[in-house]
């Protein structure tokens, strides 16, 4: 007979073994470059599934390649993301709005791009939202950590329940466990068109809840913050002049 707890052991063993290796080889693979910074998946922005992580990671790359520097764009979650970026554990972190609650912590980049946030109903509903107040005693889906508008988030009657990523709060919204789901539109009609197409006129776009500019956010916790958000500003700048910024993101298929 097994002795249980030796094979646990055992397994267990194994296990941080196996762990351990997988950051070794990490951390030999990112010592390679000269800059890492953290994203969560955001598709069509970036994302693992996407090709060369998404139009926005191969931008801030070109963009740093321009200055004859590497980067390196390593995939976790939002608020290991945001943290360990604050700590001076990476260089800086991909994709955040400029917000107050940020700057003490942050030196955040020209404007990447544009993004909108919509809020989304399943048709089954029937809802008419024109006003954020129309929303009030919904079930809203949000994703922990994201910062919305500040109309949005001092809107004291909106019941906000969060999740993880914003595709759990599709497929809640899909099983019409959410009311409501406040999400950017290109990351909507993503995920609908790759992962839930029998969903693509079984929802509504209603009101816009913002639009903002998307950034690097560079961390001021490391020693050369200065210096790494003037290359990026550099190479940014060459993109832009160069049309770089347009042929990629037509390239990956996002609307001007």
């Amino acid at each position: 007979m097994f002795d249980l707890i030796k094979v646990s052991k055992i397994i267990i063993c194994t296990l941080i073994l196996l762990l351990s290796f997988q950051l070794n080889a990490l951390e030999l693979h990112t010592s390679d470059y000269d800059y890492i910074f953290a994203a969560d998946n955001w598709p069509p922005y970036y994302s693992t599934k996407l090709p060369n992580g998404g139009f926005l990671t191969e931008i801030i790359k070109e963009a740093y390649l321009t200055q004859h520097k590497t980067a390196f764009v390593l995939f976790t979650s939002w608020n290991r993301a945001f943290s360990l970026s604050k700590r001076g554990k990476y260089h800086g972190y991909l994709g955040p709005y400029r917000v107050k609650e940020r700057l003490p912590y942050f030196l955040f980049s020209s404007a990447i791009c544009r993004s909108e946030i919509y809020l989304y109903s399943n048709k089954a509903f029937n809802y008419s939202i024109k006003h954020i107040k129309d929303a009030e005693d919904l079930r809203v889906g949000i994703v922990l950590g994201y910062f919305y508008s500040e109309a949005f988030h001092n809107a004291g009657n909106l019941s906000t329940i969060k999740s993880i990523s914003d595709q759990v709060n599709i497929k809640l919204l899909i099983n019409k466990r959410l009311d409501l789901i406040a999400i950017d539109s290109r990351v909507m009609k993503y995920f609908v068109d790759t992962l839930y197409p029998t969903f693509k006129k079984q929802y509504i776009q209603h009101l816009k809840i913002t639009e903002d500019s998307v950034h690097l956010a560079i961390s001021k916790a490391i020693p050369n913050t200065k210096q790494v958000y003037k290359e990026f500003e550099d190479g940014l700048k060459q993109l832009r002049k160069q049309g770089r910024i347009n042929s990629i993101m037509k390239k990956h298929g996002i609307a001007l």
